[in-house]
């Protein structure tokens, strides 16, 4: 009589699985590949928000120079609504003008050339034109901040309006209080009057280079500015001022040229 086969168990079945389990968890980790970390996407900041929370006027300006943001300060500063400004070119609506009262280029062009160059643009001082038609002078800075596609930033300008007399004027103060230079008027004195004196004293003498660079400091220009009108670099730009600035016994810029006009050098 033929034995029919054992069938297995319910509990057979359930070793062979557990064998095969631990079978599987035995195998060897070397042969395993980790799995690559996924990078986060990198955060830039929010053009929108450091231009809300600023806590002065600020304002937002693309490659192009048009306004992208305009916060409250903004508004008070210059008594232009957001709607009013926003998309508009940033020169066309702020009206700036450098100390001597000349109209800047609609394009900004040297700021957005320093930022493609990588260069950090400097804090300025400019003059501005309220909505009512009011100049004020306010100090400048700007940020530059970059986007997540090359060449992609924006300009963030922060300003501060200058509740005193522009610097320019007090360096003259500083110079009629020397009684020692010519065309110098003391209150209380009977020296003569500066168009009386004026070209009585030899003036001090300055190379072409120097004086170039004066005339360009006397239009308002920045170091990066005069390096790309001149072709020279920044660091040539800077001994030149230094130069004048021993030439002219000038404890700065605008006060070179305020003695430069004194002068008549320029």
């Amino acid at each position: 009589m033929d034995k029919k086969p054992r069938q297995k168990t319910k509990s057979g079945d359930r070793k062979s699985a557990q064998a095969a389990a631990v079978n599987v968890h035995r195998m060897p980790t070397g042969g395993r590949r980790r799995a690559t970390p996924v990078e986060e996407p990198v955060a830039f900041p929010n053009v929108a928000t450091i231009v809300a929370n600023a806590a002065r006027a600020a304002i937002a300006a693309d490659s192009k120079n048009r306004i992208l943001h305009w916060n409250d300060g903004a508004i008070e500063l210059f008594g232009f609504t957001a709607e009013e400004a926003i998309g508009r070119n940033f020169q066309q609506v702020i009206q700036a003008r450098d100390v001597h009262g000349n109209r800047l280029s609609a394009a900004h062009g040297a700021f957005h050339e320093m930022v493609r160059i990588g260069e950090a643009p400097q804090s300025f001082e400019i003059a501005i034109i309220t909505a009512t038609g009011k100049m004020v002078r306010v100090a400048v800075s700007v940020v530059v901040v970059l986007g997540p596609q090359t060449g992609e930033y924006a300009l963030v300008y922060l300003m501060t309006p200058m509740h005193r007399r522009r610097r320019a004027d007090e360096a003259i103060d500083r110079l009629l209080a020397q009684t020692n230079l010519p065309g110098v008027t003391v209150p209380g004195t009977s020296m003569p009057t500066g168009a009386e004196q004026r070209g009585t004293r030899k003036k001090p003498r300055l190379t072409r280079r120097q004086l170039e660079v004066l005339l360009l400091l006397a239009e308002g220009k920045t170091s990066g500015e005069i390096a790309e009108e001149l072709n020279i670099s920044v660091h040539t730009v800077r001994t030149h001022i230094q130069g004048i600035l021993r030439t002219l016994g000038a404890a700065n810029r605008l006060e070179a040229v305020s003695r430069a006009l004194h002068e008549r050098i320029i």
